[in-house]
């Protein structure tokens, strides 16, 4: 293999292996495929989602409160939820959520509909 070829490969394996995770350790896994703007894709299921409670007051009737979420950053790790501007009135959020995809898992993003 090409020496170029080879780095991408050494780094994802370097950061897949690990493990700042500061909320939800468990052993490393192997991110396969995490493309600026692509999918992200992870061998380990995520923990089940914890439960939380509203931070703070609604700052305008346009704010939505997104809930939080697993990011697998060589561990996963909890990002909390948070409010977060409607790009237009009525404007619902759809939360992401991690799915699994044969032996491994994807992350489908949130979005607005």
């Amino acid at each position: 293999m090409h020496r170029r070829a080879l780095l991408p490969v050494l780094l994802v394996a370097f950061l897949g292996f690990a493990a700042p995770s500061s909320v939800h350790a468990q052993p490393p896994g192997v991110v396969i495929a995490p493309p600026p703007g692509g999918e992200i894709i992870v061998r380990q299921a995520p923990p089940p989602p914890q439960q939380e409670v509203i931070i703070g007051v609604r700052p305008t009737p346009r704010h939505v409160w997104t809930p939080g979420h697993w990011v697998w950053k060589g561990g996963w790790v909890w990002e909390p939820g948070h409010w977060r501007m409607a790009p237009r009135a009525g404007a619902a959020w759809i939360p992401g959520h991690w799915a699994r995809r044969g032996p491994s898992w994807v992350w489908i993003p949130g979005h607005w509909r």
